[in-house]
């Protein structure tokens, strides 16, 4: 929609636009069936599963006629605005009303799946999506025992559906949620507190397990029930989602020290930090990014092309909240370790965007000396151009001593300015850049090899041996006349 239309909307009056809309519904079954739902979803009575039953049964119907190959699609896009309509019912515990708009969804695609299976790409996506949403959904408020009941047994019966064609266990975490609610053996005593392990050791290799508990941690958040949710994720070790309910009820030293004793990545760390500075916590958010990034990933262990001290999206994070809050030393640090992390081009850019001008000299040496050291970096090359550091740039590629790509645009920047400066080294590399083209005959790639020959022979004029340069370019003609293609290429560098 343009931003007239939407201005002019804006100021039209309710009754008027009320009418456009009847008239337009009327004769328009798909947006009466969408405005329907919006509605519904918006009414403080409680919802009636048939309205969304309705639009479900619309959105898939194409699907339900094919039998050989579709030659419709479905509109995705319009199924997960559906399924996220539940989304404020299960921000505020309302289980019931997120239920008359998740269960039909989960029918809907149940039902077509025998038919639709065997040509899907990305529908079988929204399962999983289903599956945890309604694990959540028949823990809340409005959800009595028999209605779980009844929801266990209809998930049951769809998932018998969808496993004969192909996706195993596609609702398990919400067919347990629903069959146990809360009556799980032991689980009342963890919650308040007189437990301190969860899941117990008969279902703790329950490969489900952690689902069902994220389930009924979303639950007890979304009902206010604080206390359980803190005993409930501590018990079961989810050590993040237990610091960052500390530091939502303002336990912001406590969650501190949950980190501190408990946090092992840095994508909990990041989690947490965000939650301080959401809380106006700046101060303390920093402080625990800082500490973050020393956490070392199992990744960048044993690698010097991978140095980082943290994820990369913390180290990302940090450095951009560091950099908008003017605190240029941890802004600083943090562009470092995001460098060290990836060494792409772009990093190397941010680094130099957040530093001060006076202290960017010695950080460049520092992030040049790492980036040549390194074992690898894309964007090694481009970097070291950016910098005019030609020697470096050279060296770095004759000590790699792996194939390059003859493709690579740096490495042929590298090596047209080498051909002003250091003629021989250019020559000896573009060789190694075109012979393997031109001698196995890849005759897609003669284009590219010319580009190196062209390459040789400016190095050549620079060094002054044209003549050596025509003797090999007709040495060439001579060896390769066959090749027709590669030999009128080959004439028209005379």
């Amino acid at each position: 929609m343009s931003d007239d239309m939407e201005a002019s909307l804006q100021a039209l009056d309710p009754g008027i636009l009320a009418a456009l809309l009847s008239k337009r519904a009327g004769s328009d079954a798909d947006l009466r069936l969408w405005l329907g739902t919006q509605l519904a979803a918006m009414s403080p009575r409680p919802l009636d599963p048939k309205v969304f039953r309705q639009r479900v049964q619309a959105l898939l119907e194409p699907a339900c006629r094919q039998r050989e190959y579709p030659s419709c699609e479905i509109d995705e896009a319009a199924l997960e605005e559906l399924i996220g309509m539940a989304d404020p019912f299960l921000q505020r515990g309302d289980g019931g009303n997120a239920l008359a708009i998740l269960m039909p969804v989960a029918a809907g695609l149940a039902g077509i799946w025998p038919q639709w299976s065997q040509w899907d790409e990305t529908l079988h996506e929204f399962f999983p999506l289903l599956d945890g949403k309604i694990a959540q959904a028949v823990l809340m408020n409005g959800v009595s025992d028999e209605s779980r009941d009844d929801f266990a047994a209809e998930l049951s019966h769809w998932q018998v559906v969808v496993a004969r064609y192909g996706i195993d266990d596609v609702f398990v975490t919400a067919i347990t949620s629903a069959a146990q609610g809360w009556d799980e053996p032991g689980l009342a005593d963890v919650m308040a507190g007189r437990g301190v392990v969860w899941p117990l050791a008969e279902t703790r290799d329950w490969p489900d397990a952690a689902r069902l508990t994220a389930a009924r941690l979303a639950s007890l958040e979304a009902m206010g029930r604080m206390s359980e949710f803190l005993n409930l994720s501590k018990a079961s070790g989810r050590f993040c989602d237990h610091a960052v309910m500390l530091a939502k009820q303002d336990l912001f030293k406590e969650a501190l020290e949950v980190a501190r004793r408990e946090f092992h990545e840095s994508a909990s760390v990041l989690c947490l930090a965000k939650t301080l500075m959401s809380m106006g916590q700046q101060d303390a958010a920093f402080e625990l990014a800082d500490w973050g990034l020393s956490l070392r990933t199992s990744e960048a262990a044993g690698s010097k092309a991978v140095q980082t001290h943290g994820g990369q999206e913390l180290a990302y994070w940090l450095r951009e909240q560091a950099h908008r809050a003017v605190r240029p030393q941890l802004a600083v640090m943090a562009a470092r370790s995001a460098f060290l992390g990836h060494l792409s081009r772009d990093n190397y850019r941010a680094a130099q965007g957040v530093c001060p001008a006076s202290a960017w000299p010695a950080l460049r040496e520092a992030l040049l000396a790492e980036l040549i050291d390194a074992d690898y970096g894309f964007d090694r090359i481009a970097i070291l151009l950016d910098e005019d550091r030609i020697d470096d740039a050279m060296a770095v590629v004759d000590r790699d001593g792996c194939p390059h790509s003859p493709h690579d645009i740096a490495l042929m920047q590298l090596t047209l300015i080498a051909a002003t400066r250091q003629p021989a080294w250019a020559i000896r590399f573009a060789w190694t850049m075109a012979g393997p083209i031109i001698e196995e005959g890849r005759s897609s790639r003669y284009e590219t090899a010319v580009q190196w020959l062209k390459i040789i022979m400016s190095a050549h004029k620079t060094a002054g041996s044209t003549a050596a340069w025509r003797v090999f370019l007709e040495d060439l003609i001579e060896r390769h006349r066959r090749k027709h293609k590669l030999r009128t290429m080959l004439e028209a560098l005379r």
